[in-house]
């Protein structure tokens, strides 16, 4: 028999033979606690393995299970990663460093070689349903005249030149006396004297609206019913001292000439009683008029700039001080598109100072953290190159070409993240550090190893989060969910690659080491196991008196009560939140833009001046073909679709057309209450505009005298009445250039409407017609006019009716509106059902400015997807908490924990006085991926604890973890607290949900979640998935691992191995005797 000698203290292998079998130690003799030895040798026999060690639980024999478990750990074979860090630490920084660094300095190559690397996109936010029918009909609408070239007959305005005849970007201004009257003498003459100095200041003249007389447009005003601007109407109206301020208003509202207009200027408070002399209201408003187009400019977004420049630097700082201070005892507030812009940018600029003292709070924090310059810059710096290569993947792997608002705040999601990342790799690594280990490869391997598993899990849960708002339809959200998940994912990458070059090579250079300002590098007076013992004191907090503190008989009751009653008050605000009525807003409530909004679409009676939505009723085009575009660029408008089969020439046609324009105008009081039209207030007609009506009342008055009497002129337009008066105008028409096949006599009859006959002489209602009419050059029929450059003989491509609603936007929510949406929809497929084939294929949309109809789906939508996005987000975490802690108890509670913050912070949105609009709903879908990490670090914390019981398990948990979830949660807090004071409503909005967010999970997960763990964890086997895998196997409890079983991984009981008992007094300076089989054990 050979023995076989171990050498006490050493990590070194002794080979000797014993009857010509090899003989290899693989495990060194270690002390415990109490001073037993337990000795461990795997035996290689003719090729057969067999694990000749078996645990015992015999209290002489030494260390406890959880001791040599430990130990087993710490002697675990290093990962090669950790060894090659170790032996080359320089080298190995060097390159994972200029790896990281590769990925900025390759969005600097590709940005200067002329690529858009960032497709940013800020002042925007794609929230389109490219394949609902509403989107695609509003898209052909607005690039109609892009596929083709749209002929324009000689239409101008009688006695101007057609410059500033329309309105663009006025300044609506808001008199307001709150529980007091604007209608006294003294307010209306204050209104006078303000929009006097408006229209008085330098340059004004070169950009007001020009009436027909080419002279500006005096202000839209309550003024005007009392200066004489319509004495013609009565004496009445030229009261210029506002002596009979009741009579005035009241012949105003009485006339039905002027009664539509002065609705404008009346609040749904307005009260006039001529008999006791009253006319009250708390607010009124005017407007001061700005012309378009401007002479000289041709391109339009120069006349923008141009007619911007002007308003702003007239007008803004004068507004500023007009709604700080007020007017005579009156509050003013305003609105025009370039001042609400003006503000926008100035409130930005500032507000970005916030995001930037967000960035320095994260980075200051990480270094106290940390405890080290070295590795909070480093890291930090990990952390931003990870936004370059997560950017470089979304980009061109991925081929998203938007990058925008929510992208960009992405950054901060990133640097909580990443910091928490930090902290767990950090505060591992100095947990090692008091432990014993046969090496630093062996330390940071088992650091490695705890902390990459954990990071892993809380990685990936929160990806796969993101990832689930990446299946919105919706572009500005897919994008942000998708970008977002691989952010996450690369940091975990770069955390667990670059951050262990850096925290090594710190620990070899550095970390004896205290730089000064000047950055001469001194011995530090204070050891590494000083500082390490000062962390050690929160830590300490955790394993003593909050641990005793959660797991307390009573105080345990007391915490469960606590959140039965926090969780009980915030569903019952869950249960309060309803849909937002209103507009996307930009600014907080005290803004002068959000109450100028609220007051118009609150205050105001409907008039024929408000900015109320028109359904346009379209004929000759299809939905927009978007085929073309790529799946990511919002701004394609993709190809137009022509209806070939539209045609007005067809008599049955002209007057299917003229029917369905009475139809509209004489709606039932139930239709009209359905479609929520606009009806006049003296004739209670339907607000529409027919071009067929205009263009039948001009052929029914028309009078040629060189036609015979029995000549019937009305339409529709048949072949003989237009050959009629193209042979009574032989001046403008040239008969010989119409061929036998002439075709076109419709369009031919239109131009001359248009036109009115030729003759230059039109009116603003006719331009405005023109733009709703769509014609191009026949090859075939067209040609032009005798006299002058116009032509006749056009083929009509599309035409438009307009009806005008009481809707506005951000007058309602999705579910109000919706149905209305569905009763147009209806409604016209009923009536093009009736129509004639050549007409028959209308469709209505909100074609104008905002797509109201699309945005009340896109409300819905959003909704739908905040809904979906939580169940669905909590549906995946589940699985995966249950597989990454394999443990479904484990798994469970975390999943509640989570849920419960999440429910608590959409409580927050009822409490804070909002709605669930489009804000409300995008960061609704931030909520469960930034909700997970906390209570995942504990839930990975408890399930790798070698202890047995829960409360040894909660404590191990507390002890390892807890430090790391307060620092990550701190970080982000207070990044997000720096944000609280902005102004933009954007910025402040994701801030209050990143902050309840994280501060909701923090409670939970430190709160409840520890807590149900005292009380109700799982205990050794308990809820294991293990078991549910080793009864797959085969294997049974009573089996033993081994790592070399014939590659099962265990074995049952072996008649040859014995177990191994050294006594209590035994020590590692004796020899070791081993027999194989049935020889008995010396020591």
């Amino acid at each position: 028999m050979a023995t076989v000698t171990i050498t006490p203290g050493t990590a070194e292998k002794t080979i000797e033979t014993m009857d010509g079998v090899e003989m290899i130690s693989t495990t060194v003799a270690t002390h415990s606690a109490n001073g037993n030895t337990d000795l461990a040798l795997d035996s290689h026999r003719n090729g057969n393995v067999a694990n000749c060690i078996h645990r015992d639980n015999d209290s002489t024999f030494g260390a406890s299970s959880e001791k040599r478990q430990s130990d087993a750990r710490k002697h675990k074979q290093p990962l090669a990663w950790c060894k090659w860090i170790i032996n080359r630490p320089k080298m190995m920084f060097s390159i994972m460093l200029c790896f990281n660094l590769s990925f900025p300095v390759i969005t600097i190559i590709l940005i200067l070689c002329g690529e858009t690397v960032f497709p940013t996109v800020f002042n925007d936010l794609p929230l389109q349903l490219t394949d609902d029918d509403q989107w695609l009909r509003y898209v052909a609408w607005n690039a109609r005249n892009d596929e083709f070239t749209k002929y324009n007959h000689n239409v101008t305005t009688t006695g101007a030149s057609g410059f500033r005849t329309s309105m663009e970007n006025p300044i609506y201004i808001l008199y307001e006396k709150p529980n007091g009257n604007v209608f006294t003498k003294e307010n209306l003459q204050a209104m006078r004297d303000l929009e006097d100095e408006l229209i008085s200041k330098a340059n004004y003249t070169d950009f007001c609206q020009l009436d027909a007389g080419g002279e500006c447009k005096k202000p839209v005003s309550l003024v005007r019913y009392f200066d004489g601007t319509y004495a013609a109407f009565g004496s009445i109206f030229n009261d210029t001292e506002f002596d009979n301020i009741p009579v005035v208003l009241d012949a105003a509202n009485s006339s039905p000439f002027l009664k539509s207009a002065i609705q404008f200027h009346f609040s749904k408070d307005t009260v006039i009683d001529v008999a006791n002399g009253i006319a009250e209201a708390p607010i009124t408003r005017s407007i001061i008029p700005l012309g378009w187009p401007l002479e000289g400019y041709t391109n339009e977004d120069k006349m923008e700039t141009v007619q911007a420049n002007f308003i702003t630097s007239t007008y803004n700082s004068y507004f500023q001080n007009l709604f700080s201070n007020g007017y005579r005892q009156m509050n003013i507030i305003y609105y025009s598109r370039p001042l609400w812009q003006a503000t926008l940018d100035s409130q930005i600029t500032i507000d970005t100072i916030l995001v930037a003292g967000s960035f320095v709070f994260i980075f200051c924090f990480v270094w106290f953290q940390t405890g080290s310059l070295w590795i909070a810059g480093f890291a930090v710096l990990g952390i931003m190159t990870s936004f370059c290569s997560a950017n470089l993947f979304y980009r061109y792997i991925l081929d998203f070409r938007f990058f925008g608002t929510f992208h960009i705040l992405s950054i901060f999601i990133i640097l909580g993240i990443g910091a928490d990342d930090i902290f767990v790799f950090m505060d591992t690594w100095k947990s090692t550090g008091f432990e014993v280990y046969p090496g630093l490869e062996y330390r940071l391997s088992d650091a490695y190893r705890r902390a990459s598993i954990t990071m892993l899990v809380t990685s990936l849960t929160t990806a796969v989060a993101f990832f689930v708002s990446a299946t919105s339809p919706l572009l500005g959200v897919k994008s942000f969910g998708l970008f977002a998940g691989v952010l996450v994912l690369v940091n975990y990458v770069t955390v667990i690659t670059f951050l262990p070059t850096v925290i090594i090579t710190y620990h070899n250079f550095w970390s004896n080491c205290s730089c000064c300002c000047c950055f001469k590098c001194t011995k530090s007076a204070q050891s590494s196991g000083k500082r390490l013992q000062k962390k050690r004191t929160i830590v300490r907090f955790f394993m003593g008196p909050y641990f005793r503190f959660v797991t307390h008989r009573i105080w345990r009751w007391v915490i469960l009560l606590f959140f039965v009653v926090i969780i009980s008050i915030f569903s019952y605000f869950a249960t309060k939140l309803r849909p937002q009525e209103e507009a996307v807003q930009v600014f907080g409530e005290s803004s002068n833009f959000v109450q100028f909004e609220r007051k118009m679409v609150k205050a105001f009676k409907s008039s024929s001046s408000d900015m109320n939505k028109e359904v346009y009723i379209v004929w000759g085009l299809k939905n927009q073909d978007l085929s073309s575009c790529h799946h990511t660029d919002h701004r394609c408008e993709g190809q137009t679709v022509w209806d070939n089969s539209f045609d007005l020439n067809p008599l049955p046609s002209q007057q299917a057309m003229k029917d369905f324009c009475t139809r509209l105008r004489n709606l039932t009081v139930e239709e009209g209450e359905r479609l929520h039209v606009q009806r006049d207030v003296v004739t209670g007609k339907v607000a529409v505009k027919c071009f067929i009506d205009d263009m039948y009342q001009f052929y029914e008055s028309l009078e040629l005298q060189e036609l015979p009497n029995s000549t019937d002129l009305n339409m529709p337009i048949k072949e003989n009445k237009i050959r009629s008066i193209m042979e009574t105008s032989p001046d403008v028409f040239d008969l010989s250039a119409l061929h036998e096949t002439f075709y076109r006599y419709f369009e031919t009859g239109l131009a001359y409407w248009l036109t009115s006959g030729y003759t230059g002489q039109s009116n603003a209602d006719k331009i405005e017609l023109q733009n709703m009419i769509g014609e191009e050059i026949d090859k075939r029929d067209t040609a032009s006019i005798k006299s002058g450059t116009d032509v006749f003989g056009t083929r009509l491509r599309y035409v438009a009716f307009k009806v005008k609603t009481t809707l506005a936007y951000g007058s309602l929510g999705y579910e109000e509106g919706i149905p209305i949406v569905n009763s147009w929809e209806d409604f016209i497929n009923t009536e093009m059902s009736k129509m004639p084939p050549s007409v028959d294929g209308a469709f209505q949309c909100t074609c104008e400015g905002i797509n109201l109809f699309d945005y009340l789906k896109v409300q819905k939508t959003l909704s739908d997807n905040a809904v979906k996005g939580v169940v669905l987000g909590l549906a995946i975490a589940f699985p995966l908490l249950v597989l990454t802690t394999t443990n479904i108890i484990l798994g469970t509670m975390a999943t509640v924990s989570i849920a419960l913050t999440t429910w608590c912070v959409i409580a927050v949105i009822p409490m804070a006085g909002w709605k669930l609009g489009v804000l409300e709903s995008l960061n609704i879908g931030l909520i469960v991926g930034l909700a997970v990490d906390y209570v995942v670090h504990l839930a990975e914390g408890y399930r790798l604890s070698r202890k047995q019981d829960r409360l040894g398990k909660l404590n191990d948990m507390l002890e390892h973890v807890g430090i790391s979830v307060v620092s990550g949660a701190a970080t982000t807090l207070g990044a997000s607290a720096f944000m609280l004071p902005a102004e933009i409503l954007f910025f402040k909005q994701f801030a209050i949900f990143l902050f309840c967010t994280i501060g909701f999970s923090l409670i939970f997960s430190l709160g409840l979640f520890t807590t149900m763990l005292g009380m109700i964890g799982p205990e050794g086997h308990t809820g294991s998935l293990n078991v549910f895998y080793y009864w797959l196997i085969g294997r049974k409890k009573t089996d033993v691992k081994c790592d070399h079983c014939n590659g099962k991984g265990f074995h049952g009981d072996q008649p040859d191995c014995k177990v191994i008992r050294s006594p209590a007094n035994a020590t590692l300076t004796r020899r070791s005797v081993y027999e194989i089989g049935d020889r008995e054990t010396a020591l």
